[in-house]
């Protein structure tokens, strides 16, 4: 039995891949939780970039028909309740000012908010499918998580997330049943607002490095984490 459910553990984490490249900025976090791909030629790509700029450096591409692309907020042009009710000239004029963060398959940058509109919230990802996996953080070390927390797997092996405070990526694989994540993450510099999120913030920080236990329940569909150097373990789920 507990063969199979390593087994299971290991194409969930192996497979699902490994949450953001971060950046400081302040983000109009209106609009729906989710965006889809519109106006962009058939078989051509949206362009993920660096920073809300056409000449950034490109971090990733989006499909034309892509969707499920992640909303982390917005800035420029007309919020999305204003877009929804302007004009066709209001909404060009304002077009070329718009630009929205997203996440889409692990790669987490600017995309023309132009492009975007309403979409629907991703399917799951299941076992084989190569697609990213998206985990809520539900404790940390017995304790539930304050605020919002979470963490995606890419089939890339990236890592990127948000302790409920800052952004947070990096990368990791599995080695022998264990996740095992070379170095500190990479994150955004916000202070975070209280001793609990900033304690929160530290332990799932120092959790997601070095060589990881994982366990997983197929039951609850949840994913633990423990860190023995660390001493920290962290419970997530679908």
């Amino acid at each position: 039995m507990r063969m199979k459910i390593r087994s299971c553990l290991l194409t969930v984490v192996a497979v699902s891949g490994l949450l953001f490249a971060a950046i400081d900025v302040a983000a109009e976090a209106d609009g729906p939780d989710y965006f889809r791909v519109t106006g962009v030629a058939e078989n051509d790509v949206l362009n993920i970039r660096d920073a809300p700029e056409a000449g950034a450096p490109k971090l990733g591409e989006i499909p034309w028909n892509g969707d499920g692309i992640r909303n982390l907020g917005c800035q420029g042009g007309l919020s999305f309740a204003e877009w929804e009710v302007a004009s066709e000239a209001e909404r060009k004029a304002a077009a070329q000012t718009r630009w929205c963060r997203v996440s889409y398959e692990g790669v987490e940058g600017w995309a023309a908010g132009w492009f975007l509109a309403e979409g629907a919230y991703p399917e799951p990802a299941t076992a084989g499918s190569g697609a990213p996996s998206l985990w809520r953080l539900g404790m940390v070390n017995g304790e539930p998580v304050v605020g919002d927390a979470e963490a995606t797997f890419g089939s890339d092996g990236s890592i990127s997330g948000t302790t409920g405070c800052n952004r947070f990526n990096g990368r990791g694989e599995m080695d022998d049943g264990l996740l095992v994540i070379n170095g500190p993450m990479a994150t955004t510099r916000m202070a975070c607002p209280g001793d609990a999120l900033t304690m929160q913030e530290d332990h799932i920080l120092a959790a997601l490095q070095g060589r990881l236990k994982v366990d997983f329940d197929p039951f609850s569909q949840s994913l633990q984490l423990f860190n023995e150097d660390a001493g920290v373990t962290l419970r997530l789920e679908r």
